[in-house]
C-alpha cells in the first residue's frame, strides 16, 4: 500500500472488496458504483498489476478514462505500489512519455487512454479497466464490451461514483440492472444508501461506504461533509459523492424537515396583490398556486384532466379574489386556454425557456427555504410534492428542478413560478420606490 491505511504494508483485502473480485472473476463485464473514499482506484490498481504479474505472456492492460492524464493517474497509483515493493520495482519500466508500465519478464504492460474511439481502436485487452464509467460515452463502454471473446479470460470492469448528469452509462446500467434487463455474463454492484434517507443517518451512511466496515473510512468525516456540503447549498453532491445516490433518485432536493419548518402564512386577504402559478401536462394534471409579493405562498387548485373553462373559470375566480399583477404559465400548454384568459385582460407570462433563469430560481427557493424566510399555508397536498422534487445538476454545478413524467410536481413547479416572479417584481417595485425617494 503506497498511501493510506496500512502504508508500506502488504494489502489486506477487504470482505466487500473480496465479493468484488469473486464478480470481477465469474463475469465477462462488471460496472461498479460505489461513493468516493472506498478504496476502488487502489482496489482497481492491485487487480491491473496482478493481471499482468500472473505470469501469462504479452498481457494487455487497458486503462480508459474520460482524459488520459485520468487514466495516467490510475497507472500512477499501479507505480507507486510497484516502488514500494523492491521484489516488483526490478521487474518493471515505465514509459513516462507513453504512459506505459512494463512487466519485463512476460512483455505484458498496462496503457493508459482517453475514451475516445480513434484512441481505442485496434486494442486487444486482457483487462480493460475504465475510470469514472458514469462520465465516458456510451459507445466507448460497448465498444470494448464487443472486443470481449477474442481471446480467453477477457474481462471489462467499468467503476465510478454517481455524477450529476443522469443520462450516462452508469444510470443506464443502473437502471437495468435494477429492472433485471442486464446481457448474460454482465454484473453490476452498487453500494448506495436508500433514496430520500436522511443523509445524516449513520446506518444508511454505513450502507453506501462499505470502507467504514473495513475499517479504512472514517466514519467521523461524513457528517462533517455534510454539514458543509449542506450549509453550501450543494446536498445533492454529499449524495452523489458519499451516499452513492444519482442525481434524480438522490432524496429531497431540500434538507430534511427545511419545507416543514418555515413559518405558516395562511392564505392572502381579497385584494392582496399576488403573482399565480399555473403548471401542468398538457392534457392532464393542470396545478395553480400563488404567491404574495412578501414571499407567502399558498395552494390553489389541481385537477386531473380539466377542461379549458374548468381551468380558465379558477383562474378567473382568483382574479376577482385577488389583484393578480401576473399569471405566469408553463409554456407550450394550453395554447387556447391562454389565449382566451389574455383576451380577458389577464397578465398572462409564460415561464422564460431560459436556462439562467431556471438555475437562479432553483438557487433562490433553495436558499429562502433554507434559510426559512419563506411562509407558506403549510398545505399537505404541496408539502408532499415539494418533497418529491429532486434537482438536475449540470457539469458546472448548477442545479435545475426535474420534471418527472413519473412523479406529479405540477403543484410545485407552479408554486416555484409563482414565488420567483414575486420576488423580481417586489424587487422592481422597491427599486421603483427608492427612485422616486431619491
Amino acid at each position: 500500500m503506497p498511501v493510506g491505511v496500512g502504508q508500506l504494508r502488504g494489502m489486506r483485502v477487504a470482505e466487500f472488496q473480496q465479493r468484488m473480485l469473486k464478480r470481477m472473476c465469474d463475469a465477462l463485464a462488471v460496472f461498479i458504483s460505489i461513493p468516493a473514499g472506498n478504496g476502488k482506484t487502489t482496489l482497481m490498481a492491485a487487480v491491473g498489476l496482478e493481471r499482468v504479474c500472473r505470469g501469462d505472456e504479452y498481457v494487455e492492460v487497458d486503462v480508459l478514462a474520460t482524459k488520459e492524464d485520468q487514466a495516467r493517474r490510475l497507472v500512477q497509483t499501479m507505480i507507486h505500489m510497484v516502488e514500494c515493493a523492491p521484489v516488483l520495482a526490478e521487474r518493471f519500466d515505465f514509459f513516462k512519455d507513453d504512459g506505459v508500465l512494463r512487466y519485463k519478464p512476460t512483455g505484458s504492460w498496462v496503457r493508459a487512454h482517453p475514451t475516445k474511439l480513434s484512441a481505442i481502436q485496434g486494442l486487444n485487452s486482457d483487462l480493460a479497466l475504465i475510470d469514472e464509467i458514469g462520465m465516458v460515452p456510451p459507445e466507448i463502454v460497448t465498444s470494448m464490451i464487443a472486443r470481449l471473446g477474442k481471446k480467453p479470460g477477457q474481462r471489462v470492469v467499468g467503476f465510478g461514483t454517481p455524477g450529476y448528469s443522469p443520462d450516462n452509462m452508469l444510470e443506464a446500467l443502473r437502471k437495468m440492472a435494477h429492472a433485471d434487463e442486464l446481457p448474460p455474463g454482465v454484473e453490476f454492484i452498487e453500494y448506495a444508501a436508500d433514496a430520500g434517507c436522511d443523509m445524516l443517518d449513520a446506518e444508511q451512511q454505513r450502507k453506501a461506504n462499505p470502507a467504514i466496515d473495513a475499517g479504512f473510512l472514517d466514519p467521523e468525516s461524513l457528517p462533517i461533509k455534510a454539514a458543509l456540503f449542506a450549509a453550501s447549498g450543494r446536498e445533492h453532491e454529499f449524495r452523489a459523492y458519499h451516499l452513492g445516490q444519482p442525481v434524480e433518485t438522490s432524496g429531497p432536493w431540500l434538507p430534511y424537515g427545511a419545507w416543514t419548518d418555515c413559518m405558516q402564512q395562511a392564505a392572502p386577504p381579497d385584494g392582496t396583490q399576488v403573482v399565480l402559478g399555473v403548471w401542468g401536462n398538457y392534457r392532464r394534471l393542470v396545478s395553480v398556486c400563488g404567491c404574495t409579493l412578501d414571499g407567502g405562498i399558498f395552494f390553489g387548485w389541481q385537477a386531473d384532466r380539466p377542461s379549458d373553462d374548468q381551468v380558465a373559470d379558477v383562474v378567473q375566480r382568483a382574479a376577482d379574489q385577488w389583484e393578480v399583477l401576473e399569471v405566469v404559465h408553463k409554456p407550450h400548454i394550453r395554447h387556447t386556454l391562454v389565449s382566451a384568459l389574455e383576451d380577458r385582460g389577464l397578465p398572462m407570462v409564460p415561464w422564460p425557456l431560459d436556462a439562467k433563469v431556471d438555475v437562479d430560481s432553483t438557487a433562490a427557493l433553495y436558499q429562502a427555504i433554507s434559510e426559512q424566510t419563506v411562509a407558506h399555508d403549510h398545505d399537505e397536498h404541496l408539502a408532499a410534492q415539494i418533497a418529491l422534487l429532486t434537482a438536475k445538476v449540470d457539469r458546472y454545478g448548477n442545479p435545475r428542478l426535474v420534471e418527472s413524467s413519473e412523479v406529479d410536481v405540477s403543484a410545485a413547479l407552479a408554486a416555484r413560478a409563482a414565488w420567483w416572479r414575486a420576488r423580481c417584481l417586489a424587487e422592481d417595485q422597491a427599486g421603483a420606490e427608492l427612485r422616486i425617494y431619491f
